[in-house]
C-alpha cells in the first residue's frame, strides 16, 4: 500500500513539474551564445519560439527557430530536465539536458557544448 502511494505521488509530482516546464518554455527566447566543449564561445542572434500546451500531448509541441533560415520543429519533455527536440524536415531527435532554468534564462547542454537562452520580455 505504501509503495503504491509513493509511486502515485512521484507520478503526480513529475506531471506537475512537466507542465511547469512547458509553461516556462512557452514564448520567445534569444539564443545569444554557446560555450563549446573546447572552451571557446560562439555568439548567435537567433530567436527560439516555443508553443505551450497540455503536458499529456505525447506528439510534442511546435517550436520555431528564427535566424538566417526559419526552422520549424517539435519539442517534448520526457524526463525532469530533458527536452527532446526534432526539426520537421527530418533528422534525429536531440536531447537538451537542462543545467539551469528560471523565468528569464535557460541553460542546456547538447553534444557540442552549453547553450544560453534569454527570455524576451
Amino acid at each position: 500500500m505504501r509503495t503504491s502511494l509513493f509511486i502515485a505521488s512521484l507520478f503526480v509530482l513529475f506531471s506537475c513539474a512537466k507542465q511547469r516546464m512547458i509553461d516556462r518554455l512557452e514564448g520567445r527566447w534569444n539564443y545569444s551564445k554557446m560555450l563549446k566543449n573546447n572552451g571557446e564561445y560562439v555568439y548567435h542572434s537567433e530567436v527560439y519560439e516555443f508553443t505551450g500546451g497540455d503536458k499529456d500531448n505525447d506528439a510534442g509541441f511546435p517550436f520555431v527557430v528564427y535566424g538566417q533560415d526559419t526552422i520549424h520543429g517539435t519539442y517534448r519533455i520526457t524526463k525532469k530536465n530533458v527536452i527532446k527536440v526534432k526539426e520537421d524536415l527530418g533528422g534525429e531527435e536531440i536531447d537538451w539536458l537542462i543545467e539551469d532554468m528560471d523565468k528569464n534564462s535557460l541553460v542546456f547542454r547538447i553534444a557540442e557544448g552549453v547553450v544560453f537562452l534569454d527570455k524576451q520580455q
